[in-house]
């Protein structure tokens, strides 16, 4: 059936063919536009993730125009690097390599390691002092063997 629509790239002549609700959900799905600053800006994460642990570890700004893609590239980035399940590691945890957090509209240090250990699926008490939230976040991401924190909305800084 999908050859009765030679105007069609071939890997799409089959959505054609599927019911109406499928094909909207198809369009309204999130795509991968590459341009040139998106590929730098993903080059420059996949330097900041192999780089060798250091006292001191470099870090990366992306700064643009609301709704220009930012998120964007920091989803693909992520996206490329899946977590590795607890039952499939060799210790027992989860193997998160980028973990990506929505800097809290309040952001306060509860808040934020609030978000991070959200983020891990580690549960917490909204009681918690600030201290032990920061060590279970922190004891977390190395048991997950964090190698980049990606903080979206960080501009919610400048509220605190």
């Amino acid at each position: 059936m999908s050859e009765a629509y030679p105007h069609l790239h071939a890997s799409v002549r089959g959505a054609a063919d599927e019911d109406t609700d499928t094909r909207i959900r198809r369009i309204r799905t999130d795509r991968w536009v590459s341009y040139a600053r998106a590929e730098s800006a993903l080059t420059a994460m996949e330097d900041l993730l192999s780089f060798p642990k250091r006292t001191r570890m470099p870090n990366l700004l992306l700064v643009g125009p609301t709704n220009n893609g930012k998120t964007m590239i920091v989803e693909k980035f992520r996206r490329a690097r899946p977590a590795t399940p607890a039952s499939q590691t060799e210790n027992g945890a989860a193997h998160i390599p980028v973990l990506r957090v929505q800097m809290p509209a309040g952001p306060d240090e509860p808040h934020f390691f609030g978000a991070i250990l959200e983020e891990l699926g580690f549960p917490h008490m909204l009681s918690d002092r600030v201290s032990k939230r920061q060590d279970a976040g922190l004891r977390m991401m190395r048991d997950t063997r964090v190698r980049v924190l990606i903080i979206d909305e960080v501009h919610n800084i400048l509220s605190g």
